[in-house]
């Protein structure tokens, strides 16, 4: 994300969606110190404990919307290893919103299992998993043509290590600012 320019400087609203153990957001805050960080968790227990430790705004979630962010407030919205574990038209509907809620000059981050995350070895060892969350695969192509339809260009791509496989990040900004 630093090396693509996610991370910066001028990142003064963020907008995450599932942070979890607030692994990712703890990087964002050390970075960027932005004056707004909202987060979308279902987790209560995670909800309350990022809400004490890092002063953030936990939003109301429904699983699909970023309903409480309004249109053009978020500098960066994101997600990591979250996707992966929701139906296809869910994935689909947090396209829409992140862009939704993006400023002119913002950035969207988040990783997808795409077939480059599925040679043979890790395909067994997703298999192997027993009871996987995993429910979706979205093929790269589909995630460029999405984005580039809204007019987002792909900043660049990248994998990193999901166990037991791998998982692809993207970042997009609008095409003026890419």
């Amino acid at each position: 994300m630093l090396e693509l320019g996610a991370l910066h400087g001028d990142v003064m609203r963020v907008c995450e969606i599932g942070p979890g153990s607030g692994r990712y957001l703890d990087k964002v805050v050390q970075v960027c110190h932005p004056t707004s960080y909202e987060i979308y968790e279902t987790a209560g227990e995670w909800r309350k404990w990022l809400v004490t430790t890092y002063k953030v705004t936990a939003n109301a979630t429904d699983g699909v919307s970023l309903a409480s962010t309004p249109t053009g407030s978020v500098d960066l919205v994101h997600c990591h290893k979250v996707l992966q574990g929701l139906p296809i038209f869910d994935v689909c509907n947090y396209f829409k919103e992140m862009m939704r809620v993006l400023t002119d000059s913002g950035t969207i981050v988040f990783d997808l299992l795409t077939e480059g995350c599925m040679s043979k070895p890790y395909l067994q060892r997703w298999m192997a998993q027993p009871n996987s969350w995993i429910m979706s695969m979205v093929s790269k192509q589909f995630v460029i043509e999405y984005f580039t339809g809204e007019d987002f260009g792909l900043v660049g791509n990248f994998f990193i290590t999901m166990k037991p496989g791998i998982t692809e990040y993207f970042v997009f900004r609008l095409r003026t600012n890419a």
